[in-house]
């Protein structure tokens, strides 16, 4: 009689895993890149509830000056914890500025690109951040 061996051979394994190789090699950077768009929305849409949430401080206090807490002023503590939880969740620094009639605020959102909310209504892309004395994002 004979024997039958079950189980598979070193090249039936050795084919297996090459083919998983190179599932994994044309998968993982499709997820990265679908990571990378995921944050970059998120980072969009959290400036943007910024944005709106500065437009109702604005219309208590009657004056954008809470919406960064200048001209003796203090921040909305709603705005500033919206602010650092999105720095906490980019790991980038937002820039707000804001003045008695304006304000304009944005983060690195991209490798080399700004997103940027302001009190006119903007919300764009920029190629650099805002300076000390930018209240908005043209």
């Amino acid at each position: 009689m004979r024997s039958s061996k079950t189980g598979f051979t070193l090249i039936e394994l050795l084919i297996v895993i090459a083919i998983i190789g190179v599932l994994v090699a044309t998968i993982v950077p499709r997820l990265q890149d679908a990571r990378t768009d995921g944050l970059e929305v998120k980072t969009k849409a959290e400036l943007t509830l910024i944005g709106k949430r500065a437009a109702v401080e604005e219309n208590k206090a009657l004056t954008y000056d809470v919406v960064c807490g200048s001209n003796g002023f203090t921040q909305v503590t709603a705005i500033a914890e919206q602010i650092a939880a999105l720095q906490t969740f980019t790991g980038e620094t937002v820039t707000c500025n804001s003045r008695t009639a304006a304000y304009a605020i944005s983060i690195l959102y991209a490798s080399s690109s700004y997103w940027c909310v302001d009190s006119a209504g903007t919300n764009q892309q920029r190629t650099t951040g805002l300076t000390a004395t930018e209240y908005s994002c043209e």
